[in-house]
């Protein structure tokens, strides 16, 4: 069917409730702008829940590339003060992505058409300790000058060395690099 007129796709984010798809109270959708984003999109709420429209055109064969959805996580205290509110969103990571659109028939009627993505888990994992596995050098001065490349897991741009220095009267002097003249880099 070939149709000759424009429609909106709207995005929303849903719960990842297998019985039950309805609008997720602790995410909601986001939309994406910058130099990459190639689709046009616009912000609106219904009943509450905010989603983005996309127009679907007739020129395009109504496809669109969703390069301008995100997912916003809510503050807990915001949700939870809402009346009624008893979900529990430090519990409740998982989320859908919800397509829909709204079709005229011919009479006046509109079929909707909906479609959800597969569960997306938008919690982040409770950040283990940075380990470090190996280091190309086995000593230093914790006054800097000398590269020292450390290698292992876990770290993050958070993540800080503290360089300690034994000295012959058993005392300890430490650097940090935020104080001492110490350049740190992190690689990903």
């Amino acid at each position: 069917m070939q149709h000759k007129a424009k429609f909106i796709l709207q995005v929303f984010i849903g719960t990842a409730d297998e019985k039950l798809l309805k609008p997720h109270s602790f995410y909601q959708v986001h939309r994406v702008t910058g130099k990459t984003v190639t689709t046009h999109s616009l912000e609106r709420a219904i009943n509450g829940t905010k989603v983005l429209e996309i127009p679907l055109e007739p020129k395009n064969n109504m496809r669109v590339v969703i390069d301008c959805v995100g997912i916003l996580k809510l503050r807990n205290a915001d949700i939870e003060l809402r009346n009624g509110e008893t979900d529990i969103g430090r519990k409740n990571t998982r989320v859908r992505l919800v397509f829909r659109v709204h079709i005229p028939e011919p009479g006046g009627q509109l079929v909707s058409l909906q479609v959800c993505s597969l569960p997306i888990e938008c919690s982040q994992r409770a950040q283990e300790m940075p380990t470090v596995e190996r280091q190309d050098l086995d000593r230093c001065s914790v006054l800097g000058g000398q590269q020292m490349v450390l290698t292992g897991l876990n770290f993050t741009s958070d993540s800080r060395v503290v360089f300690t220095e034994k000295t012959q009267g058993e005392s300890f002097h430490t650097a940090h690099p935020e104080t001492a003249d110490l350049k740190v880099t992190w690689q990903y």
